[in-house]
């Protein structure tokens, strides 16, 4: 025993030296230990914390993306509205259109019983002829006539036989400036050599009311002088005006 304590004091100092070593090993160990553990701890916070900032950026992604499609939804409904109400405001229009046009058709009453008044003053040169030709002095020949030319000088005032509609407003070469006035059940009256026109197209003209004054003649008419050419017609098929004039 006293030889192994006279070793141990020889050796005391190296044994110290071994000893305070595996202590100071012990301790960097243990430190090493304690780092490493925190250096874990902190990198799960900081996927813990990556992961929350995911969710929460997913989450707002999610709710841009949703309010998004809310608002393109709520455009669509509101065009939808608003193309809804363009359409019943022209679908209200359209059968405001039809009802004034057909109130104004409605209007146009002349059935052939009643008497139509003369268009002008004047004698009648040219009668009215389907059933034999009568003699046209310009033309130097005889043909039937679907109208009958009546006498007048420029600028005489031509009026209205009967209530009625302006139908068509045009010019050809035989008559001149003329126009249609629709009475209504297909009984159309045409005024042609006409110098100026007093009414539209779709104008609608009282009994008696100017429609336009005479012009010179055409070259159809140039031997009978300035007249006012007068046609009467029932569905488009020539009706003598003198059976229908009081």
């Amino acid at each position: 025993m006293k030889k192994f304590f006279s070793v141990i004091k020889r050796n005391l100092f190296y044994i110290s030296l071994i000893a305070g070593m595996a202590v100071l090993v012990a301790m960097v160990t243990l430190y090493n230990m304690k780092m490493e553990s925190k250096d874990k701890n902190n990198e799960v916070a900081t996927e813990e914390a990556n992961v929350g900032d995911k969710q929460n950026a997913n989450k707002q992604t999610a709710d841009e993306i949703q309010e998004t499609i809310s608002g393109k939804n709520k455009s669509t409904t509101e065009a939808t509205k608003t193309e809804s109400t363009t359409e019943n405001t022209g679908d209200d229009t359209e059968d405001g259109d039809t009802t004034e046009a057909d109130t104004e058709e409605s209007q146009l009453t002349y059935d052939g019983n009643e008497s139509i008044s003369w268009p002008i003053t004047g004698n009648v040169i040219i009668p009215y002829s389907m059933d034999t030709t009568v003699y046209f002095e310009t033309l130097s020949e005889y043909k039937c006539s679907p109208a009958m030319v009546i006498e007048a000088k420029e600028g005489d005032e031509v009026k209205a036989v009967y209530k009625g509609k302006v139908a068509e407003v045009s010019s050809n070469e035989e008559i001149g400036n003329y126009l249609v006035l629709d009475l209504g059940n297909g009984y159309m009256v045409t005024y042609g050599q006409l110098q100026d026109v007093d009414v539209a197209l779709g104008d609608i003209v009282e009994m008696g009311a100017s429609v336009g004054t005479i012009a010179a003649p055409s070259r159809y008419y140039t031997e009978e002088g300035p007249n006012l050419y007068f046609k009467v017609t029932k569905d488009n098929n020539p009706v003598d005006p003198m059976l229908l004039i009081d």
